[in-house]
């Protein structure tokens, strides 16, 4: 059997692999694909399939090896690329989550949560509610497709086995995982002013009329408030939100651009 063609068989699958495990590591993190809703053999098998279509266009920069340390270490900076890529695109619903966490306990929900089936936790009630309304946005302007797309694009940037986990990389990440705080502010910032503004009211009220129970008032006051200035401010809501995933494209070139280094 020719030996040339068995050589280019061992680095045609060798860098299959790799593109495999790229793609399971974003696609097991990244939102929408990552829920877990969706079952481990069904990302497993999307994962399979979309990498047998980015095999098709990925570069092959690397030789082959015979050695199983050099490739195993190749192989997990590749499943580490792919979690922290689809980390990156996951933390604007972490900030919704977040936001609606906030919101909870404002209102009052903060005991009352839900067991979720999947996870066996207790979630809020507003911050699953938000969190659905986020999906729902996401796909609407093709948040998935950017996500796909800039997966696509990594293999040009950062080549196969080249990725350099380096302080900038790090750095770069911990400023992304902050702006969580401040993209649920953002998005928490009407309910919270306004239920502010109720307990200030409150205030002035009980030392005006201290006959009145402001406990037995505010509790439901609080949770009308609530409610109704969140589904007022419902398309701002998603406004902002937008313009959150509007930026996703520009982090994950941030990230790529941090990961690699000619």
């Amino acid at each position: 059997m020719n030996a040339t063609y068995l050589d280019v068989s061992v680095v045609q699958f060798q860098v299959f692999l790799l593109v495999f495990l790229r793609t399971l590591g974003v696609l097991a993190v990244a939102p929408i694909f990552g829920h877990r809703a969706v079952i481990s053999q069904a990302k497993a098998g999307f994962a399979f399939a979309l990498a047998i279509v980015l095999f098709q266009s990925t570069p092959v920069t690397m030789a082959v090896t015979t050695d199983l340390a050099p490739y195993v270490l190749a192989a997990v900076k590749e499943i580490t690329m792919g979690i922290m890529f689809g980390f990156v695109a996951r933390l604007v619903f972490v900030a919704v989550q977040f936001a609606g966490e906030v919101i909870g306990i404002d209102v009052g929900f903060g005991m009352v949560n839900v067991i979720d089936p999947l996870s066996a936790e207790q979630i809020s009630i507003i911050g699953t509610f938000k969190n659905l309304i986020a999906m729902v946005t996401f796909l609407m302007i093709d948040g998935h497709h950017v996500v796909l797309q800039a997966l696509a694009e990594s293999f040009a940037m950062v080549p196969l086995g080249g990725v350099q986990l380096t302080e900038l990389l790090v750095r770069g990440l911990v400023d992304m995982t902050a702006q969580v705080f401040v993209m649920a502010i953002k998005l928490a910032a009407p309910v919270v002013t306004s239920l502010f503004l109720t307990s200030v009211a409150l205030g002035v009220m009980a030392r005006t009329m201290p006959q009145m129970n402001v406990f037995i008032v505010g509790f439901p006051l609080k949770i009308g408030v609530g409610m109704g200035v969140m589904a007022m401010t419902l398309p701002l809501f998603q406004t902002i939100l937008i313009r959150m995933f509007y930026e996703l494209g520009p982090n994950l070139s941030i990230i790529l651009e941090q990961m690699y280094t000619p």
